[in-house]
């Protein structure tokens, strides 16, 4: 079994226990998601099943800047040690901003710039991930953490609560930011602290809400409703080629394409309007295959195209 789900992750479950459940229900020893949600947060969560796996490193560009968009919420006057609500409180204020520097202090956040992650990620130093220092309360000297250059297209607060101290809104941005991180930057810049207190996510590299499935509905099917690994490289240029030239890609060969493009350019690869293969020009009229989704049996001369998919991706 090959494919891709869209899952909509239930609260209280890590991204690598959804991983686990898609293992035991199909069976596929060899299956990955793509944007780690924390254990509180819910929604789009792309699971990669079998060979699909191999898109993974290609589903997205770099830097795009509406790759991520989040539902969430921020409480103010409190600090936790994990940036939202359910960590240890580290203060608390009674101060309460007024409106319009909320608004303005999360629309400074629009544009470029650097987040630093918090303690509480996976990112990874001295071949650790932050979040094991942090359980064994080992500091870090937050100099060895490197910024990341991150992009927010658009904040739109959507509801200020000042009675319940929350404030809701929408973050539309690339890959790699930080929600919590942009909460607990509010409040330091308020006055007041501030944490994440819910988080959604509506849409991951092209996936969106609207296409996920529960789990509940996962485990309680019989059989499930697969995309097709290239479903996320719709952003990457198509490439079309004949059966012969397909042959030799197959095989590992550089191919002739007989088109004007820019060298270095990853592309999808098709024979027959069937998904081969991804490919890297290597040139203005070549391209070197990096990816094939071909069985091997069909690789030697004299094989029809289209190729059957390795193991019916």
């Amino acid at each position: 079994m090959n494919g891709i789900i869209v899952i909509d992750k239930p609260q209280g479950m890590t991204s690598h226990d959804v991983v686990s459940v898609l293992r035991r229900k199909t069976g596929v020893k060899r299956v990955g998601h793509t944007g780690t949600l924390d254990p509180m947060a819910t929604g789009v969560l792309p699971v990669f099943i079998g060979n699909a796996t191999r898109v993974i490193e290609y589903i997205s560009e770099a830097g795009d800047p509406e790759a991520k968009l989040y539902s969430c919420s921020m409480k103010l006057g409190i600090e936790t040690d994990t940036q939202d609500i359910w960590g240890k409180v580290a203060s608390q204020s009674d101060e309460w901003p007024e409106i319009s520097a909320i608004e303005r202090v999360l629309s400074s956040f629009e544009g470029p710039g650097v987040q630093k992650p918090p303690m509480y990620s996976s990112v990874k130093i001295k071949g650790r991930k932050l979040y094991e220092y942090a359980r064994k309360g080992t500091e870090i000297d937050l100099d060895q953490i490197p910024d990341r250059e991150v992009y927010i297209k658009h904040i739109n607060v959507e509801k200020i609560d000042a009675s319940a101290k929350e404030v809701y809104f929408e973050v539309l941005c690339s890959r790699g930011v930080y929600i919590r991180t942009i909460c607990a930057d509010a409040g330091r810049i308020l006055g007041c602290g501030a944490v994440m207190s819910s988080l959604r996510r509506l849409k991951s590299d092209g996936f969106s809400i609207d296409s996920a499935v529960s789990l509940d509905m996962v485990e309680s099917s019989g059989t499930l409703s697969l995309l097709p690994a290239d479903a996320p490289l719709g952003f990457l240029p198509r490439l079309k080629i004949d059966e012969e030239t397909a042959r030799a890609f197959a095989q590992g060969k550089t191919i002739e394409t007989h088109t004007d493009d820019t060298a270095g350019m990853i592309v999808r690869v098709y024979c027959n309007d069937s998904f081969i293969g991804i490919g890297k020009r290597k040139g203005r009229n070549t391209v070197k295959p990096e990816k094939v989704f071909i069985d091997s049996e069909y690789k030697s001369n004299g094989a029809h195209i289209p190729y059957r998919p390795k193991s019916g991706v």
